[in-house]
C-alpha cells in the first residue's frame, strides 16, 4: 500500500511516567493504583469494559479534571535532556480529543482545517494549506473535502468523517502528547484501523506520545499498539507492552484460543459476569486474582526503576500559537462565511426588525398625541422600542450562542488557540454591519415614521441612536449570561432575569418618581429606564408647547413630568446605557476566560421491591428453558405456537432529492439535489437464525433497517423515492405491515427519560407494552430482562444525559435493546447495537440474541465491526458496499469460500469479518490507491451482480389488510388501551417532574415568583394619578405569565415528547393518552400557581380586596399561562431546537402582549378585529375593569387635572371611559372559556398532524 509523508516538525520528545494514580469522585474512588511508564514515540490504548474508568483516567492523565475529581499520585511528563532543544521550553504543547465532535456545521472539511491552522500555526500559509491537504489525504478525507460538515438538521459528513475531522484538528497543532477519547467510535474497522496507522506513523515519524481510550479494538490494531493499560472496574489487570501482554496472562494460565482477537479475550476474562450467581461468582475469583497479580507485578517493577537522566516538563495550557489580533481577524473572516452560508438565519435576522417594526408601528400607527389615549398610546410605543425589541434580540442571541457558537469557542480555547477576548471582538465585527447597525436602523426608520413622531433630522437620529446601544446592551446581557451558563435553558434565565428588572425598574408600569422607596434604586441599575427616560425625553420635550397669558405651558414636559423624566435629558442616560453594555462584555469575559463547566454524578436511587433481596441471588433465565418454575413466573412469551417469519428484500432501491434554497453560488434561487442510497438491494433474511448487515460507512445499513421498517420520513424540503418490495414467507407485504409487527432499535438513546432509573424505564415500558398480562407476569420479565442484559448493578442508578451522570452509553444501549425485547417480538431490528460496548458486554448482547434467535424469531441487525467468533455465529450476512450496493448475502462460511474463489484469503491470526470489510472498502488516502481500491470492490460488485440475476422474482401483488390478518395477526403487537397508557404515561410523568428540580421549580415557583416581583414593586397602589397609571401597568404585566407558560414548557416538554415520539413510533399508545396526562399533571399546578399569584397582587398590591377580584385574577393568570404553555407545546412540536423555539414562541406573545390593549390605545381596526383570537386581550380587559370599580375614588394632587383645575380622573369610572376601555365582563368571561378551549385543543391537532401527514 502507497503510503503519505507528513510535513510535521518534530515536536520535544516527552515520556509519561505514572505512579500509584488514584483517581477519586466524591466518596467512591474510581482508578485504583495504576503506575505505568511510556516513552516518547509510543502508542498507547487504555482498554476495558464500560464503566472501568477509561474516560475519567484518560482525563486525569491530560489534565482536564473538574471539581468533583481528585486524585493522589504521580503523573510525570519528562524529557531525557539530550533531546530538549536548546530553544525549547520546559513546557509542552498537549492535545485533547474528546468523545463529541464540537465543529462547525457550515464549513467545509478543507475550511474547518484551514481555519484551525491559520489559528495554530506560525507558518507562511502556502506551508499550513499544504499540511492541510496531506491531513485530508491521510485520514481519508478526501471525497468529501469540500462537503459541509452538517449536523442533526443539515445532512453533511458521516459520523466516521466527523470523527477523522476532529482528529485532523488537532493533529494539526503538532502536539508533543495527544489524548483521544474514543477516537474510532462511528467509525468502521476499516476505517478505523486506517486511523490507528496514522496514529503510529505520527509516533514513529515525529516522536509523538499518544495515549487513546477504546473499547473494542480489533487484532491488528492490538498489535499496532506499544502499550495498553486494561482496566476492570477501576482496577488494572495489566499495564505495559502489548508483546508481553500474552504471556503474562499464560503465565496466569489463560491462553489466547487460535482465531481470537486477544483484545476481545482479555477484556472478557476481566469483566464480571452478573447474569446469573454462579457466572458471579467465578468471574469475581477471577477478576480478584487478576487484580492481586497485577499489584504485586507493579510494584516490583516500582522497585527496579532506577533514576534516569531525565528533565520534567509542565504541561503547556497551550497559549495561542498566533497573536490575538491574527486570531480575531481569523475568526472574524470565519464568522462571515458562516454568517453568509446560514441563509435561513441571516433572513430571518434581517426579517425580524422588518416584521416587528410594521407590527409594532401599525399597532400604534399615529395616535391622536392630543389626547390622553394619544399620550399613553405613545409611550406604550416608546417602552415597546426600548425594551421588547431588544428582549427579542436578547433571546436570538442567547440561543445562538448557547445552541451553536459557544461548543466551537470552547473546543478552541481548550485547545489554546482563542481567547475569550478575540472570540468576543470577532463575532462583534463580524455582525457589525449587517446586525449591530443595519438591525436598529431598519426598526427605527420603520417605527419612528408609523408612530407619527416629528419630522426633525435630529430627533430622529436620536431616536435611532438609542435603538442602536440598546440593541448592543441586550445583545451584552445575552453574551454575559452564556459566559455564567452554557446550558441555554439557564442562560435565558439569567437574561429573563435581568430583563424583568429592566422591566420593572423602567418606569413605564410603575412611577418611577412614586415607586416604593426600597425599590426605587433599582431604576439606577436598569439600563432600560434609561433608554426609555430618553426616548421619552427626546420625543415630549416641549412638545404641544401654548402661551397662555404670557406663560409658556408645553404639554409634553407636563407629561414626562408625571413619569419623573427631566426635560431633554438625552446625553447622559445614552452615555450610561453605553457603558452598561461595556459592563456586561466586561462580566462576560471574566465569566470566559475564568469559569469551567462541571458535570455531577447521578445518585443512586433506592426502590422498594418486596424481591429485591431474591433477585440479587436469581440465575438468569435462558429464554428458551422450558421450566415449569418459569412458566410460572415469567411471562408466556414463547413463540411455540406461532408461525415462523422469514424475509425476502426484493430490488430495493432508496433515493433523496433535496430542494437547497438560495443557492447564490449557482446563482439560482432553489437547487435539487439527488442522491441515490441503496440501490437494487436482494437480500433473505431467516428465522432461528441472527441476519448481520455489514459495510463501511455511507453503505446504507441504518437506511435499509429504516426503510423496510417504515421509518423514513419526507418533508417539504426533503422527498425520499422509496421502490422494491418485501416478502413475509413469500408473500408480499407493505412497510406499514412490516412495522405493525417488528420491535425497531434505533442507534439513538436519547429518548431515554434521564430522571428514571433503569429498573423504573423498563418497568414503565413493560406496563405499557405488556398491559394485557399480570403485574406480577410484567415485574418478572422486567427482572429477568435486567439479569439477562447484565444491568442488575445499576438497576437503581438514574439513565442521566449531558448534565446529570448516569448510566455509561454501553449501558443505555442495553436499556434501550431491553424495552424492544419486553414484548418478546418475532422480528427484531436492531441498528448497531454494539455500538460504543466493549467486547465482553458486545458477546453478552449478540449471546442474548441468539438465545432469542431458538425461539424462531427473525432477527436482523447493523453492525460496524463484529469480533470473529460473533461472525461466526452470525447465521446469515448481507454485505454492503459503499452507495448501497450488494457485494455478498449469504452464510458466513460460504461468504469465506466465496472470496476465497476471487483471490482474497483471510489471512491467519486475522477477523475475517474487518477482513472482509477491507476488501470492500475504498481506500481514499491518495490517488494511487483509491484507483486500486475502487477497481477492486467494483469488481466484486459486477460479480455479485451477475450472479444475483439470475434469480427468479417474485411477481404476486401485495395481500391485501385481511389477508394480512389471516396470516400474521398472531405476530402483532399490542396496542395498550388509552386508559392504560394514560394512567402509566401519568405515573412516570410524576415520577420525573417530582425528580427533577428544574421542572419543579418551573411549575411551581415561576408564576409565584412574578408575582412576588411585582407585589415589591406596586404595592402599595395609591388613589392618585400616579396610581391609575400603576394599575394599569400591573394588569399589563398579567400578560408576562404568558411567557412563564411557555417557559415552563420548555423545561418539562421536550424530553416528554422525544420519548413518546419513540413510543408512537413503536404503536404502542396513541396522542391523546399523552397529552391527557400531560395535561392532568399541569393544570392542578398551574392552578396552585394562580392561587398564589392572585393572592400576592390582589391581596398584596391593594387592587380591590374581594373575593370576586381574588377569582377573577385567578382565573386569568391560570388562562394566560395555560395558553402559554400551549404555544409551547405546539412550536416544540414543530421544531427540535429549544432556543429557536423560544425566538418564534417570543414573538407571537410579545406582539400578542402588545396588542393585549393597554400599550395601544387606538389601534386599527385590523388589529383590533384579530385582538378576538388572543386570551390576553380578554384577561386584560377583565381585569381593566375589575380593577377600576366604579365606587374607586382618586385625586388629582400629583396631577392629572383638567384646564379648570377638575381631575382627569375622580373615579374608576372615569378611567375606564376615557381610556375606552369598558366591556362586559360576563361576555368577555365566557368568550374567554371558548378561546382556551381552542387554544389546549390546537397542541393535539399539531401533533396529529406532524405524526400522521408531515411524518410521512
Amino acid at each position: 500500500m502507497f503510503e503519505n509523508d507528513l510535513s510535521f516538525v518534530a515536536p520535544t520528545r516527552v515520556s509519561l511516567n505514572v505512579k500509584e494514580l488514584n483517581i477519586h469522585a466524591k466518596n467512591a474512588t474510581i482508578v485504583n493504583n495504576v503506575s505505568f511508564s511510556l516513552d516518547s514515540g509510543k502508542l498507547m490504548a487504555i482498554i476495558g469494559g464500560s464503566g472501568s474508568g477509561k474516560t475519567t483516567m484518560l482525563n486525569v492523565l491530560a489534565g482536564k479534571t473538574n471539581s468533583s475529581i481528585t486524585y493522589d499520585g504521580t503523573v510525570l511528563f519528562t524529557s531525557s535532556k539530550d533531546s530538549i532543544k536548546s530553544d525549547d521550553s520546559s513546557e509542552i504543547i498537549v492535545a485533547y480529543l474528546t468523545q463529541h465532535d464540537a465543529l462547525a456545521a457550515n464549513l467545509t472539511c478543507r475550511e474547518t482545517l484551514r481555519i484551525a491552522a491559520d489559528l495554530k500555526l506560525q507558518l507562511t500559509k502556502q506551508e499550513r494549506y499544504v499540511l492541510v491537504e496531506e491531513l485530508i489525504a491521510e485520514l481519508g478525507l478526501r471525497d468529501c473535502a469540500d462537503t459541509h460538515v452538517g449536523d442533526a438538521h443539515h445532512k453533511g459528513l458521516s459520523g466516521g468523517e466527523k470523527r477523522r475531522l476532529s482528529i485532523a484538528v488537532q493533529m494539526i497543532a503538532n502536539p508533543s502528547v495527544l489524548f483521544l477519547d474514543e477516537p474510532t467510535t462511528g467509525l468502521d474497522s476499516y476505517s478505523a484501523y486506517l486511523l490507528i496507522k496514522t496514529l503510529k506513523k505520527l509516533c514513529n515519524n515525529g516522536g509523538r506520545t499518544i495515549i487513546m481510550s477504546i473499547h473494542q479494538p480489533r487484532s491488528d490494531i492490538l498489535f499496532a499498539l506499544d502499550q495498553v493499560c486494561l482496566l476492570s472496574k477501576g482496577f488494572p489487570m495489566y499495564c505495559g507492552p502489548v508483546p508481553e501482554m500474552i504471556d503474562y496472562f499464560s503465565s496466569l494460565g489463560y491462553d489466547v484460543p487460535e482465531q481470537c482477537n486477544p483484545a476481545d479475550y482479555f477484556i472478557d476474562i476481566c469483566s464480571i459476569d452478573n447474569r446469573s450467581s454462579q457466572s458471579l461468582q467465578n468471574s469475581e475469583k477471577r477478576w480478584s486474582s487478576f487484580a492481586t497479580e497485577w499489584q504485586k507485578k507493579s510494584s516490583e517493577v516500582l522497585t527496579n526503576d532506577s533514576e534516569k537522566d531525565i528533565t520534567v516538563l509542565n504541561v503547556d495550557p497551550t497559549p495561542p500559537s498566533v497573536s490575538t489580533w491574527q486570531q480575531i481577524w481569523v475568526l472574524t473572516k470565519r464568522n462571515l462565511l458562516l454568517n453568509s452560508r446560514d441563509k435561513m438565519t441571516l433572513i430571518a435576522v434581517q426579517l425580524e426588525p422588518v416584521i416587528v417594526g410594521v407590527v409594532v408601528g401599525w399597532v400604534f400607527y399615529k395616535p391622536d398625541m392630543n389626547s390622553q389615549l394619544g399620550l399613553r398610546s405613545i409611550a406604550g410605543a416608546l417602552y415597546i422600542v426600548g425594551s421588547i425589541q431588544g428582549y427579542l434580540l436578547l433571546l436570538l442571541e442567547t440561543y445562538r450562542l448557547s445552541e451553536i457558537d459557544v461548543k466551537v469557542y470552547d473546543r478552541e480555547r481548550a485547545e489554546g488557540c482563542v481567547s475569550a477576548f478575540s472570540f468576543l471582538m470577532a463575532r462583534r465585527l463580524s455582525n457589525l454591519i449587517h446586525e449591530d447597525i443595519l438591525i436598529p436602523l431598519i426598526f427605527a426608520t420603520i417605527t419612528y415614521f408609523m408612530f407619527g413622531l416629528q419630522a426633525d433630522a435630529k430627533k430622529f437620529f436620536t431616536y435611532y441612536g438609542l435603538t442602536l446601544v440598546s440593541h448592543q446592551t441586550s445583545v451584552s446581557v445575552a453574551y454575559m449570561a452564556v459566559a455564567i451558563s452554557r446550558d441555554f435553558s439557564k442562560a435565558g434565565l439569567v437574561g429573563n432575569l435581568t430583563f424583568t428588572l429592566q422591566s420593572m425598574a423602567c418606569g413605564f408600569f410603575v412611577n418611577a418618581k412614586k415607586m416604593p422607596v426600597y425599590v426605587r434604586w433599582t431604576k439606577y441599575i436598569a439600563y432600560l429606564f434609561y433608554t426609555f427616560s430618553a426616548l421619552m425625553s427626546n420625543t415630549f420635550s416641549d412638545f404641544g408647547c401654548q402661551i397662555s397669558a404670557g406663560v409658556k405651558k408645553c404639554v409634553g414636559n407636563e407629561y414626562i413630568d408625571t413619569f419623573g423624566i427631566p426635560k431633554n435629558w438625552i446625553s447622559v442616560p445614552t452615555i450610561i446605557v453605553f457603558c452598561w453594555a461595556i459592563g456586561f462584555y466586561v462580566v462576560g469575559l471574566a465569566f470566559f476566560h475564568f469559569k469551567t463547566v462541571d458535570v455531577t454524578l447521578a445518585k443512586q436511587v433506592t426502590r422498594s421491591n418486596k424481591s429485591e433481596e431474591d433477585e440479587s441471588d436469581k440465575e438468569s433465565t435462558d429464554l428458551s428453558e422450558d421450566s415449569i418454575e418459569l412458566e410460572e413466573k415469567s411471562l408466556p412469551l414463547t413463540n411455540s405456537d406461532h408461525s415462523e417469519i422469514s424475509i425476502t428484500l426484493q430490488d430495493i432501491s432508496l433515493s433523496v432529492e433535496q430542494i437547497k434554497l438560495f443557492q447564490l453560488k449557482d446563482k439560482k434561487l432553489t437547487t435539487h439535489v439527488h442522491k441515490d442510497i441503496l440501490c437494487y438491494v436482494n437480500a433473505d433474511f431467516k428465522p432461528n437464525t441472527i441476519n448481520a448487515v455489514m459495510g463501511p460507512s455511507g453503505s446504507g445499513k441504518t437506511s435499509l433497517l429504516n426503510l423496510i421498517s417504515d421509518r423514513v420520513y419526507s418533508n417539504v424540503f426533503t422527498k425520499f423515492k422509496k421502490d422494491g418490495k418485501i416478502l413475509f414467507n413469500g408473500r408480499p407485504v407493505t412497510q406499514n405491515m412490516f412495522k405493525s409487527i417488528c420491535s425497531y432499535v434505533s442507534q439513538d438513546d436519547s429518548h431515554l427519560l434521564p430522571n428514571l432509573t433503569v429498573y423504573e424505564t423498563l418497568k414503565y415500558a413493560a406496563l405499557l407494552r405488556l398491559s394485557h398480562f399480570k403485574e406480577d407476569l410484567v415485574e418478572d420479565r422486567v427482572n429477568t430482562l435486567i439479569n439477562d442484559l447484565g444491568l442488575r448493578n445499576c438497576a437503581n442508578n438514574l439513565v442521566g444525559n449531558e448534565l446529570i451522570k448516569g448510566i455509561s452509553g454501553g449501558e443505555k444501549r442495553r436499556v434501550s435493546i431491553g424495552i424492544q425485547l419486553l414484548t418478546n417480538p418475532s422480528i427484531l431490528l436492531l441498528d448497531e447495537p454494539t455500538s460504543g460496548l466493549d467486547s465482553f458486554t458486545s458477546s453478552t448482547i449478540i449471546e442474548l440474541l441468539k438465545k432469542l434467535c431458538n425461539q424462531g424469531k427473525t432477527i436482523i441487525l447493523t453492525i460496524h465491526q463484529p469480533r470473529a467468533e460473533l461472525f461466526a455465529d452470525f447465521g446469515n450476512v448481507l454485505l454492503l458496499a459503499k452507495g448501497g450496493r450488494v457485494a455478498y448475502n449469504g452464510e458466513p462460511l460460504a461468504m469465506v469460500e466465496y472470496f476465497k474463489g476471487r483471490g482474497f484469503t483471510c489471512p491467519p491470526l486475522t477477523n475475517i469479518a474487518d477482513y472482509l470489510l477491507d476488501v470492500i472498502s475504498v481506500n481514499i488516502q491518495n490517488d494511487i490507491n483509491e484507483a486500486t481500491s475502487k477497481e477492486r470492490v467494483n469488481a466484486l460488485l459486477e460479480n455479485w451482480s451477475m450472479i444475483n440475476s439470475a434469480a427468479v422474482k417474485n411477481t404476486s401483488p401485495t395481500i391485501t389488510h385481511h389477508e394480512f390478518l389471516e396470516l400474521f395477526s398472531q405476530h402483532i403487537r399490542h396496542h395498550a388501551s388509552s386508559i392504560v397508557a394514560y394512567r402509566v404515561c401519568l405515573s412516570r410523568q410524576f415520577k420525573v417532574i417530582t425528580r427533577n428540580l428544574d421542572s419543579c421549580f418551573a411549575r411551581l415557583a415561576q408564576v409565584p415568583g412574578m408575582a412576588a416581583i411585582l407585589t415589591i414593586y406596586f404595592a402599595p397602589l395609591k388613589n392618585n394619578y400616579t396610581g391609575v397609571t400603576d394599575r394599569l401597568g400591573l394588569t399589563q404585566q398579567f400578560t408576562s405569565l404568558y411567557f412563564c407558560g411557555m417557559l415552563v414548557n420548555l423545561a418539562v416538554y421536550p424530553a416528554e415528547r422525544d420519548n413518546f415520539y419513540q413510543e408512537y413510533h413503536d404503536n404502542v399508545y396513541g396522542i391523546g393518552p399523552f397529552l391527557s396526562a400531560y395535561m392532568t399533571l399541569e393544570f392542578p399546578m398551574a392552578i396552585a400557581s394562580a392561587l398564589i399569584f392572585s393572592a400576592l397582587t390582589v391581596m398584596g398590591t391593594g387592587l380591590p380586596r374581594t373575593a370576586e377580584m381574588l377569582f377573577i385574577s385567578m382565573y386569568c393568570s391560570f388562562v394566560v399561562t395555560t395558553c402559554g404553555e400551549a404555544w409551547g407545546i405546539v412550536v416544540n412540536t414543530l421544531f427540535d431546537r429549544p432556543g429557536f423555539v423560544v425566538n418564534v414562541v417570543s414573538i407571537i406573545l410579545s406582539i400578542s402582549s402588545i396588542m393585549s390593549g393597554i400599550l395601544s390605545l387606538q389601534m386599527p381596526k385590523f388589529w383590533k378585529g384579530l385582538n378576538y383570537t388572543s386570551p390576553v386581550h380578554y384577561t386584560s380587559m377583565i381585569l381593566i375593569n375589575y380593577a377600576f370599580p366604579d365606587h374607586l375614588k382618586f385625586n388629582c394632587r400629583d396631577g392629572g387635572r383638567n384646564p379648570d383645575g377638575s381631575c382627569i380622573f375622580s373615579n374608576g369610572k372615569d378611567v375606564i371611559e376615557n381610556f375606552g376601555l369598558h366591556v362586559n365582563t360576563s361576555v368577555y368571561m365566557g368568550a374567554l372559556i371558548c378561546v382556551w378551549v381552542i387554544y389546549r385543543a390546537i397542541p393535539y391537532f399539531v401533533l396529529k398532524i406532524y405524526l400522521e401527514l408531515f411524518k410521512r
